[in-house]
């Protein structure tokens, strides 16, 4: 553990300056500058927020766990300073209100309010339930990879895979996805926006979000979206119109990204470690337990939204001050020699592995349940139908960056034998 930060600090202004620095291009461009952030936790210090605020950093995995349970921590900033953000990030004015409804920036009895209406759809048993469904998708997008000379597993496969999952399962036409993918595209740069593209995007999402709620309202499925339009018509106390509006974007844009993270990371990893991609296709039983260490290993979510103290809370020997953030590297508590043994070690059976990569407590991530088990479909079903699957390219060409996840994987298969 390098010690770059004094243990005894009370304000954030008495801390020295570190290398976590989100407004620098290097967290986008360089990938050692991310390694030195995702490789091991450092003692809580001062960073930089990509529009350029100072806040605390915590890596090591306890630090890491008070955090992101420690109820005086909030996910809105106080006073004004959210709505500004947004607004400079080009999210429109009229629909600022709405990106203020989130899950990902309520709390407390709100955020458990909105919270509840999707937890049992989302529920580990419901989960489980579409793995047949999943495991259709699947083999489908592999059939057409196999008349490709050189696919890109992430374009066309990791990626249409989650969104057709995802939108599926909420309700979202066919005709929608492939805008919804280009959008999606452009939100998940959300840390350094284009405002040329971001607002289009922002706008044009929440236009479509509202159509395919007045679609359910007149014609109800079988599917969430439809589940919560009937909570609102019901009881629009428990759930507002910018509420449903949002609840239903972020589940569309959350619950596709991190999967199609994790399953290129999953790809691209395995592909380094041949000796655990070995021991993968040889031993289905080991599945489940192999998808939770790639998680950890390789954190398609790097860190988690800042959260700001309201009051004065100790984390790690510092005191974060009332108004001041604090932001978490999952990546980096996942590899804490203090609670991993041999963390920087794939191991495929890893027997102690209470990662965080999906974050913990109040906002745990609702999807954890689907997105590890899309990742162990998509990823048994892959290496089962092309068993000798290889990179086209160098590694390095496309190995992930920090700020900025993997944009290719394009590959050469091999079909099991019988179906050349």
């Amino acid at each position: 553990m390098t010690d770059t930060c004094p243990r005894a600090l009370t304000t954030l202004a008495d801390a020295p300056a570190s290398e976590f620095d989100l407004s620098d291009p290097a967290f986008i461009t360089d990938p050692a500058a991310g390694e030195r952030w995702t490789g091991g936790p450092r003692p809580v210090c001062r960073g930089r927020f990509a529009d350029g605020t100072d806040i605390w950093v915590a890596t090591a995995y306890e630090d890491v766990r008070k955090v992101l349970g420690e109820p005086t921590l909030r996910s809105r900033p106080p006073g004004d300073s959210h709505r500004e953000s947004m607004l400079s990030r080009g999210i429109p004015e009229d629909i600022v209100d709405m990106f203020d409804s989130t899950l990902l920036t309520m709390d407390g009895a709100d955020h458990m309010r909105v919270r509840r209406l999707v937890t049992r759809a989302l529920s580990a048993r419901r989960m489980q339930a579409l793995t047949p469904a999943i495991t259709r998708v699947a083999h489908r997008l592999l059939d057409d990879l196999a008349g490709k000379p050189e696919p890109d597993l992430i374009a066309d496969y990791a990626h249409p895979l989650a969104i057709i999952v995802i939108c599926e399962m909420l309700g979202v036409d066919e005709h929608y996805r492939e805008q919804w993918r280009d959008w999606s595209e452009t939100l998940a740069q959300a840390l350094r926006p284009n405002p040329e593209q971001f607002a289009p995007a922002v706008r044009g999402m929440a236009r479509m979000t509202k159509e395919i709620i007045e679609a359910r309202q007149a014609e109800p499925r079988d599917d969430l979206i439809s589940e919560l339009v009937q909570v609102h018509e019901e009881d629009s106390d428990r759930l507002t119109d910018d509420e449903l509006v949002a609840l239903a974007m972020v589940l569309v844009q959350a619950g596709h990204e991190t999967v199609r993270n994790l399953i290129a990371l999953g790809v691209f990893t395995l592909l380094q470690h041949p000796e655990q991609l070995k021991q993968f296709t040889s031993d289905p039983s080991i599945a489940a337990k192999a998808v939770a260490e790639l998680v950890r290993h390789t954190a398609p979510v790097k860190h988690t939204f800042r959260r700001f103290a309201t009051e004065p809370v100790e984390i790690g020997g510092v005191t974060v001050q009332p108004g001041e953030a604090i932001q978490v590297v999952l990546a980096a508590a996942n590899r804490d020699p203090e609670e991993f043994e041999q963390p920087q070690e794939l191991d495929l059976t890893r027997e102690h592995n209470p990662h965080l990569g999906f974050g913990r407590g109040a906002h745990y991530c609702l999807g954890a349940s689907l997105a590890l088990i899309e990742g162990e479909v998509a990823l048994t079903a892959l290496f089962e139908r092309f068993p000798d699957l290889q990179l086209a390219v160098d590694p390095a060409e496309i190995a992930p960056r920090y700020l900025l996840a993997m944009q290719r994987l394009p590959v050469h298969l091999t079909p099991r034998k019988g179906e050349e």
